[in-house]
């Protein structure tokens, strides 16, 4: 009965194995240990020559493994350590431009708000520009006032120096020749001023005067101290006008410097809100140079990282896939070192010699 069991063994065990040789010539490694075993047994070399040269296929598997390992082990430090990199300067790029955005409203509100400094500052000074045209523009009125009446003041005085001087030709001949003179000289300035009315009546009451022949000396030696008075007087009135228009003009520019101080000093406030404000845009542009620069660099980095993950994935999915096939060959390299180290026979040789692809 054990005979007969070991008997079903050995063959089960014989099937089993030419199966396994049947299937290695679905594989080229498979097809290359057959070839390889098939050259042994062809210079009728031993099983254990065959075993020692399994063997040390299988050492060199291993080898090979162990080399892979350590060189893909280096290439996914180099590959991980190059993502890390990428992803500090992702970090800093970020809290970068975080910044950037943070500031940006600020000195953008403070512009602003130096721009409306401006505004205010630029508005005062036109506003104090606009008074003096205004000043200006009433001080030529009053100029334009005071030289007419100080023209007609000369007026009255060259007249009445001119009617004292006929009335000084001579008291006896005053009814002859001056009366008609002095008479035809008010009507000629009566023509230049009409409107001194107040003049001309008194004009008229001292010829009336000197048309009375029994009192005509007399009244034109008083006429003309009465010229002389009211020359005096037009004198001390011109002299008045004149100080009152100094006062205005004094007034005038007073007033005038007093604005035009306050805009040299607005221009100083002016010219530094301006710069301000420049510098202000320049910083603002800066700063959203900064932000768009920071962008290129999130952009290029987690691209850069991208790729370096996916090589990192490369390497291992290259790696793993290696592995597999290697310890698909190892087992077929064991199971080989199995079969003749324990039951390599003259059937398995003939059935591995038979072998063709």
């Amino acid at each position: 009965m054990k005979i007969i069991v070991l008997i079903v063994l050995i063959g089960a065990a014989l099937a089993r194995d030419e199966y396994f040789f049947a299937q290695l010539r679905d594989s080229e490694f498979g097809k290359t240990i057959i070839q390889t075993i098939q050259v042994q047994l062809l210079q009728e070399h031993p099983a254990d020559t065959v075993v020692h040269l399994l063997k040390q296929m299988k050492d060199d598997l291993l080898n090979e493994q162990r080399a892979e390992d350590e060189d893909v082990q280096v290439a996914l430090q180099s590959c991980q350590t190059a993502s890390e990199q990428a992803a500090a300067v992702i970090t800093v790029a970020k809290e970068r431009k975080a910044t950037s955005e943070d500031r940006l409203p600020l000195l953008q509100q403070e512009q602003n708000d130096k721009k409306q400094q401006l505004l205010d500052k630029q508005g005062e000074e036109q506003r104090n520009l606009d008074r003096i045209s205004v000043l200006q523009e009433a001080r030529n009125v009053q100029r334009n006032e005071y030289e007419q009446r100080r023209d007609e003041l000369i007026g009255l005085i060259s007249a009445l120096q001119e009617a004292k001087q006929i009335l000084s030709q001579g008291i006896t001949s005053l009814k002859k020749t001056s009366f008609a003179e002095l008479k035809s000289h008010h009507q000629n300035f009566l023509k230049y001023y009409p409107h001194k009315k107040g003049f001309h009546t008194m004009v008229n009451m001292l010829l009336e005067v000197l048309q009375d022949e029994g009192t005509q000396e007399s009244a034109a030696q008083k006429v003309v101290k009465i010229i002389d008075t009211l020359v005096d007087s037009i004198f001390q009135v011109q002299k008045e006008e004149m100080k009152a228009d100094d006062g205005r003009e004094l007034d005038f520019q007073t007033q005038k410097e007093r604005l035009v101080l306050a805009n040299r000093r607005l221009e100083g406030s002016i010219a530094e809100l301006n710069a301000r404000y420049l510098v202000l845009g320049q910083k603002i542009l800066e700063v959203k140079n900064d932000i768009a620069t920071q962008d290129s660099v999130i952009q290029n980095k987690s691209t850069e990282k991208g790729d370096w993950d996916q090589t990192c994935n490369d390497t291992e999915k290259a790696h793993r896939q290696q592995t597999d096939s290697r310890n698909s060959q190892l087992e077929i390299i064991v199971e080989c070192i199995d079969i003749f180290e324990t039951r390599f026979d003259m059937e398995t040789k003939s059935y591995i010699q038979r072998i063709r692809f």
